[in-house]
């Protein structure tokens, strides 16, 4: 059955340094409840608001980074509901109606699909900036059986990017990887942290071919996002498939039971009674936009671009731009005189699956090999001195464990000849094994050479060849 997805993406600009209006902090989640607040934040009578530059730049620069159509003047408009965590009982945000004019009019949202290894792209509708509310948390996380909820306000004020596509997302999947690139660019510009708790949220609008639209809001993570869609698609389809008729509504998805819940009936676009705010001027956007760009930034597709005219494939680039240290350090490394195509391998799979494997934060620079040490390792490859297996069985694993130093002793090199006769000597057992068929006892025979070389350099692919081709002589 024929369906439409279009999302509402709300990404904090967690880096931003203020708030959208005030001087208190954007990134509120170190501060006790209630503390990292002001009366512009709290909606106090007679405390105006008043835009604070870097969120508004930070803002135009994501719209430039996704070709959208800037105006030269952007307005904010009030956005009226009623909530206990909008203390003003109206949002400050953006509308491309009513007199508002957004950062982004039209633009085009590229994302790169690391399943097919093609780029793909969805028209964005607008982008606007607006105030992050507070937070309403309820005793036990129940907001049915809770007998209080407690309001932190810390929240209210910061900036938040709403990104509006149209319409036209092909599956759930492809909405998750257009997520999951709008997060990294931002990521790569200094906006977000996106791996910060509450960092983004995205309400998805799901329609199927005779039903009405239906928004399920508050998705808290891509894979969430995916899963929602996914079962969503399905509710609607077995609706309509039975004779039934889809309703106009807002839903909640359950990610423990993974299926959405009826939230309330869906509000119309007049209930909200937008109107242009009269105690912000309409800002012109091309100086703010000329400051923005000033500073030197590129986007995950340029440096896609520059790690595969080295020679890299774009499924290991794109392991690399994942992780922006790991894209920076190579693109560092390689202007260094580093070998691309050994130093983009050892970041982008060996020393990054290092890391996860010992819990260390990806993310964080300083768990990474220097710029001189990735020279060093790729050279020795290059030059021939250690294979690439015995860097990564012998050298890198060592490499973690003692902290990135440049002082690293090398592992000594081993003539395995040796080695491999006694061993063949001692496991009388596995060798009838592996002659009679059992290609299994390799391994363990193999593992025994290793053994013995008692963290020597030593190639595995090399000792299962010559153990191989010893017994096939025996």
């Amino acid at each position: 059955m024929k369906y439409k997805i279009g999302l509402e993406i709300h990404t904090q600009l967690s880096e931003a340094g203020t708030k959208l209006f005030c001087d208190c902090d954007s990134n509120y989640r170190k501060y006790e409840p209630n503390t990292n607040v002001c009366p512009v934040c709290l909606g106090l009578p007679g405390a105006l608001p008043v835009p604070r530059r870097n969120p508004l730049k930070l803002a135009l620069l994501v719209s430039k980074s996704f070709n959208c159509e800037i105006p030269e003047f952007m307005v904010f408009t009030r956005k009226h509901y009623f909530y206990p965590d909008l203390p003003k009982n109206y949002q400050i945000t953006q509308y491309e109606k009513a007199g508002g004019i957004p950062v982004c009019l039209k633009g085009i949202l590229k994302y790169f699909d690391s399943d097919h290894l093609t780029w793909k792209s969805v028209t964005l509708r607008r982008m606007n900036i607006e105030e992050d509310p507070g937070k309403t948390e309820y005793s036990g996380g129940n907001i049915l059986l809770s007998e209080y909820a407690y309001l932190d306000y810390n929240r209210s004020g910061v900036p938040l990017l709403e990104v509006v596509t149209e319409p036209e997302i092909p599956t759930p999947r492809d909405a998750r990887k257009a997520v999951e690139y709008l997060l990294l660019t931002m990521e790569y510009i200094g906006a977000i942290n996106p791996r910060l708790e509450g960092s983004f949220r995205v309400d998805a609008n799901v329609s199927v071919e005779g039903g009405e639209r239906v928004e399920v809001k508050n998705i808290g993570s891509t894979l969430d996002l995916e899963k929602a869609l996914k079962y969503e698609i399905f509710r609607q389809s077995k609706i309509v498939e039975e004779g039934g008729k889809i309703k106009r509504e807002t839903r909640h998805w359950d990610s423990i039971r993974g299926v959405t819940k009826p939230l309330r009936s869906k509000e119309t676009e007049e209930e909200y009674l937008y109107f242009p705010d009269p105690d912000i001027p309409s800002i012109k956007t091309e100086p703010l936009l000329k400051e923005a760009l000033s500073g030197n930034f590129m986007t995950p597709e340029n440096f896609m671009n520059r790690i595969t005219m080295y020679g890299v494939s774009q499924r290991i680039a794109w392991s690399l731009i994942t992780v922006k240290p790991a894209a920076e350090l190579f693109l560092e490394s390689v202007r260094i005189g580093s070998d691309p195509k050994i130093t983009a391998r050892i970041l982008a799979i060996d020393y990054k699956g290092l890391l996860k494997k010992s819990g260390k934060n990806i993310y964080e620079k300083s768990n990474w090999p220097n710029t001189q040490i990735l020279k060093l390792l790729s050279t020795l490859v290059s030059n021939k001195l250690y294979t690439y297996d015995e860097l990564k069985y012998n050298i890198l694993p060592k490499l973690l464990e003692n902290g990135n130093d440049m002082n690293l002793v090398l592992p000594e090199k081993v003539e395995p000849t040796n080695l491999i006769i006694s061993v063949i000597n001692e496991e009388k057992k596995a060798v009838e094994d592996f002659i009679s068929g059992k290609r299994e006892a390799l391994d363990y025979l193999v593992g025994k050479v290793l053994k013995k070389a008692k963290g020597k350099a030593i190639d595995p692919k090399t000792i299962r060849k010559m153990i191989e081709i010893t017994l096939t002589k025996h």
